[in-house]
């Protein structure tokens, strides 16, 4: 059985000040669209999961571990498992970045 979806048309999920995300799941990974407001701060944290982030729109300063990269639209990075990240909008533009997950992030399914 397929399973498809259009983003436009998943759910909007309030993860934080600033931060809307929409969550698409299979059985080993996860898909999130997030839109983070250029007044969001950023949230360091860490989980078991590798997680790649695409910048679709805005650029930020990506901070993994000890690092800061600048990313703007078109950027990808791979943030392997239990490494502390986030990021910090820069500009007037909010940030659309696509997540990818494996595993499963049950924590965001709803």
């Amino acid at each position: 059985m397929v399973k498809a979806a259009n983003f436009d048309n998943i759910r909007r999920v309030i993860a934080r000040e600033g931060v809307d995300r929409r969550v698409f799941s299979g059985e080993n990974s996860t898909m999130v669209m997030n839109e983070i407001q250029t007044s969001a701060s950023p949230a360091i944290h860490s989980h078991p999961h590798e997680q790649i982030t695409y910048i679709l729109e805005g650029e930020c300063e990506f901070i993994l571990g000890e690092e800061t990269i600048r990313m703007g639209k078109g950027d990808v990075v791979l943030v392997p498992p239990n490494v502390k990240h986030g990021l910090r909008p820069l500009g007037d533009t909010p940030i659309l970045n696509l997540d990818v997950f494996s595993p499963v992030r049950e924590d965001y399914l709803v």
